[in-house]
This record gives structure tokens, C-alpha cells and sequence, in this order.
């Protein structure tokens, strides 16, 4: 083995979404990331297809949602139809959704891939090696070693940091020895993909469940010019019997080769997993590597996602020494209890769709259909044992809204004109203005943009669309201090209470500079 290498701030391991979404923040932070991938070429093949609004606000922070926008499609329904196929309920959000886009997406991952790469192989402190494998682990207090293969070539590699984001098997996970707990579903189904020769030839709504007792089945469209279907595996058949044979005869009664070529068909084992820690000393895990969750909701690269705004800015401010390590260790309760939110949502959702008992099925549908409409599924808090607010604010945790601003900035949505990061919003005034020097130190530490909604203030923006005025008033808060993973840290009732605000993010985030502050 060669010697250690000189030591980076951060080596990410896997360069899936997730990890491709972490490098480029951290990168474009400024600071030295190397990603250790071990396939040696882009997964050409699509996975997930899902996406909400919450994630487009992550890639236009990034800088690419327009450029990836244009080969997704906006969706806001996803019917059920029951055993007889006809619908029994239709699952809606509003548009646009809380961060100031349509309120889901579906889209084709490889391409996505392909722009995150571009993404964080656009700073130069950012470095992605391919075809390297992690084989070991080990860390002090300083940091922590990789040892990575090649064929027969090995090396370590120092990292203040590392992160795991390399899937459902991690072996970094492994290394660390953190267990995972199951949440109690298990099925095995048959996906299937197939590029249409024509897309609008199909009569196909963009996203569809079949609650057929008979073998349940799902359909959704992946971007502009792919369509998926899934095909739950009944009792007594084996992943061997599936071939592309076998997929053609399931997908007969929708599609033939003759409306398309078949790209993948795979089977796989959908699961509901949630790792019991997401740190260990120097080490983190996040993504796949993390929590699994059943594709019903569409929320598992979500999810990853979400881990990756979540750790970054944190990352960031412990890597330049504003706050301690720590601060890290509010990864775990924030995301963790909001994923496993979403992942029993998904679960009972994937109990009604598995049902393959006739009687019961009709029993079902008859409920659902008698229920009528279900209420739109509102974004789930952070959990609340980490960076947040004191207890009682009543949105420190909850997703800021997204709207359109007009301003000396510029005009368009907020992050685009503010530049992103921790930004404080006040409904009217001049915030800065009720906030002592060692106050406002401490904004300027964290890089934080300041908007007052009022025009007429210093500085002010024009509310354009009124949403978040309205989002302000509802709440009856007068500002609130949004991260930059885009979660409320908390809220102030009227100017006076600006000045604890900042001083308890100081002391939340036990911030390093200024130290004055009291």
C-alpha cells in the first residue's frame, strides 16, 4: 500500500445523487472534497423517478434546475384504481408547492445524474476518482483513513471527515457496525422500463397504482420519454422466472414492442430500514446508506437528498471552525424521525396497494371510494432534538416558503435573488435595526442575507406573488430565520424578539465567533 495521502476536509463515499449533490455544496463552499466511487462509468439505467418541490429548490440552489427542469415532467395527481379498475381515490398537492415550484416531478435519473456531475465537477476543489472501492475504515481524533482498492492497487486516503452515501449496502455503514431497524415491509416486485415511440399514443394518466388483487401493479412516466411499470411478485414465484419474455406478457395489455423498445427489467426487493445512528466520531452515513423506504410515495432519493442540504451547511460550518463538531450530531434527530415519517406513510400505503385477498380488496375500495377525496400531503417537520428553536415556536422545523421577490437584488424567486443561506425575513421594517452590533456579527458570520417583505424599508422586497406575507400572517409571526437547508431555525412574534432570536441561534449552533454575544 502506498503512503497516506495528504489530508482532504471531506471524502464522500459513493457518487450517486446524494453524494454527487453533497461534493458540489460542500464544493462550492470552497472546500477540498474527493469522492470515491466504485463503478467506473454513470448508471445509465433509471432508478428513481420522483421528485417534489422541496428538492427542485435544492437544485436551484445548485444552479441547475433550469437545465434539468426541461426533461421532467410536473405532475400534482396519482390515482388508485381498485381491483375493478375503476378509480377508487386520487392522491393531489397543490401547485405550486411550499418552495415556490410545481409540487412534484417525475424525470429520468440518468439524466439528472449527468447534471449533478457537470455540477460538482465544476469546483476545483472537488475531485472524483471512479472505479475505487472502500475496503476499510479507521478513524482517531482528528480524522479518519480510507483504504480504497483498484484491481490490485490499494491506497489510504486521510479526510477530516467522511460520509458514507454508498446505498443500501454501505459498506461504510458496515465498518461502523450500526445496525438497522426494520419497519415492517417487505415485497418483492418486478420493474420494468420501456422508452415509448410515442409518448401521447399511450392513454396513460403520468402516475397510476392498480390495486388489483391479482398481481397489484403500478405505472409512472420518468421525464419526457420513458414510462415505468412495476409488477408485484406473488407467493411461490422466483426473481429467475422474470425474464424480458415474461416482462412483454405483463406488459401486454398497455404496451408492445411495436409501441417501443424495453430498456431495463430488473426485480427487486422494496424494504422499510432505518439505521440506528447516523454518526460515529468522524463518520457519517446519509441516503440509501441510511433509511430505505417503499417506492409508494416517491420519496426515497428525497430523502437523500434532504440529508445531503442537511449535513452540507452543517459540515460547512464545522469545517471552517464557526461552530464545533458537535453540531454534527444534530443530523440524527432532524432527519431520522421526518424520514421514518415518510417511510410508514409509505408502508401503509403499500399495504393497501398489496392487498390479495378479493373480498378485502373490495372492502377497500368501497371504503376509499365512500371517503372521498384524502387531504393533500403536507410536508413533514424536521424532528425536533436538533438545530432548532426553543420549544413553542410555531414553525422552527417546518419548510419555509418560496416565493417571488422584487427587490434591489433583483427579481425572481428568493434564493435567486438573496443568493441563498441563512436568510432572515421579516414581514415589515427594517430588521437590522432592532439588533445590537454582537447581533448582527452574528448574521454576518453566517454569510446570512436579511429581507424585509416591506418595500418602503431600507433595502425592502416586493412580496410579488404574496405568499410569503400570507405564509407570515397565517403563522401570525412578524420574521422568521430560515437555514439553508430551507427549514424554519425559528421565529419572532414581533421586532422586539429579533435580538433572542439571533442570540439563541448563537448559542444553539454554539458558534465559535462572535463571542459577545449574551
Amino acid at each position: 500500500m502506498n503512503a497516506v495521502e495528504p489530508e482532504i476536509d471531506a471524502a464522500i463515499v459513493g457518487y450517486g445523487p446524494v453524494g454527487q449533490a453533497l461534493a458540489a455544496l460542500l464544493g462550492a463552499a470552497g472546500h477540498r472534497v474527493a469522492v470515491f466511487e466504485r463503478h467506473d462509468e454513470v448508471y445509465r439505467l433509471p432508478r428513481a423517478v420522483h421528485l417534489d418541490h422541496e428538492i427542485m429548490r435544492l437544485l436551484q440552489q445548485l444552479g441547475i434546475a433550469d437545465a434539468v427542469a426541461g426533461d421532467m415532467l410536473a405532475a400534482s395527481e396519482y390515482h388508485w384504481l381498485g381491483a375493478d379498475g375503476a378509480p377508487v381515490m386520487t392522491l393531489t398537492a397543490p401547485t405550486p408547492g411550499v418552495s415556490g415550484w410545481a409540487s412534484d416531478y417525475l424525470f429520468f435519473q440518468p439524466a439528472l445524474e449527468a447534471e449533478l456531475d457537470r455540477c460538482a465537477r465544476r469546483h476545483q476543489r472537488v475531485s472524483v476518482e471512479r472505479g475505487w472501492s472502500a475496503e476499510a475504515l479507521e478513524q482517531d481524533a482528528g480524522g479518519a483513513t480510507l483504504t480504497l482498492r483498484r484491481g490490485g492497487e490499494t491506497r489510504a486516503v486521510r479526510a477530516r471527515w467522511v460520509v458514507g452515501a454508498d446505498g443500501a449496502n454501505s459498506v461504510v455503514r458496515e465498518a461502523l457496525g450500526i445496525p438497522r431497524r426494520d419497519l415492517g415491509f417487505q415485497e418483492r416486485w418486478f420493474v420494468v422500463d420501456v422508452e415509448p415511440h410515442d409518448m401521447a399514443a399511450l392513454d396513460l394518466p403520468a402516475g397510476c397504482q392498480w390495486c388489483d388483487p391479482r398481481r397489484p401493479t403500478t405505472h409512472v412516466q420518468s421525464g419526457m420519454r420513458h414510462r415505468r411499470w412495476e409488477f408485484m411478485l406473488l407467493p411461490g414465484e422466483r426473481p429467475e422466472d422474470f425474464s424480458e419474455e415474461r416482462a412483454w406478457e405483463l406488459l401486454a395489455p398497455w404496451f408492445t414492442p411495436a409501441d417501443g423498445r424495453l430498456t431495463r427489467s430488473a426485480v427487486y426487493e422494496f424494504r422499510s430500514m432505518l439505521a440506528e445512528r447516523l454518526r460515529e466520531d468522524r463518520v457519517l452515513v446519509i441516503g440509501d446508506a441510511a433509511h430505505l423506504t417503499p417506492p409508494f410515495l416517491g420519496q426515497g432519493l428525497c430523502a437523500g437528498l434532504r440529508d445531503a442540504a442537511n449535513l452540507a451547511w452543517k459540515l460547512d460550518l464545522v469545517l471552517r471552525d464557526v461552530a464545533p463538531g458537535a453540531l454534527l450530531d444534530t443530523l440524527e434527530p432532524e432527519r431520522q424521525p421526518q424520514t421514518e415519517w415518510f417511510i410508514a406513510f409509505a408502508v401503509e400505503l403499500g399495504k393497501v396497494l398489496c392487498e390479495r385477498d378479493p373480498e378485502k380488496a373490495a372492502e377497500r375500495d368501497a371504503t376509499l371510494r365512500a371517503s372521498g377525496p384524502p387531504p393533500a400531503l403536507a410536508p413533514a417537520p424536521l424532528g425536533t432534538g436538533g438545530a432548532l428553536h426553543r420549544d413553542g415556536d410555531p414553525l422552527a422545523g417546518t419548510l419555509a416558503v418560496q416565493g417571488r421577490v422584487a427587490g434591489g437584488g433583483g427579481k425572481g424567486l428568493l434564493d435567486d435573488v438573496t443568493g441563498g443561506g441563512f436568510t432572515l425575513i421579516a414581514r415589515s421594517g427594517e430588521p437590522l435595526a432592532a439588533l445590537a452590533p454582537d447581533e448582527r456579527a452574528v448574521l454576518d458570520a453566517l454569510g446570512a442575507a436579511v429581507v424585509s417583505l416591506d418595500p418602503a424599508a431600507p433595502g425592502g422586497a416586493r412580496d410579488c406573488d404574496g405568499r410569503m406575507t400570507a405564509w407570515l400572517d397565517a403563522a401570525g409571526v412578524h420574521a422568521v430565520l430560515v437555514r439553508p437547508d430551507f427549514y424554519v431555525y425559528g421565529c419572532a412574534q414581533a421586532p422586539a424578539d429579533l435580538p433572542a432570536l439571533v442570540r439563541d441561534l448563537h448559542a444553539g449552533l454554539s458558534l465559535a465567533t462572535p463571542t459577545t454575544v449574551g
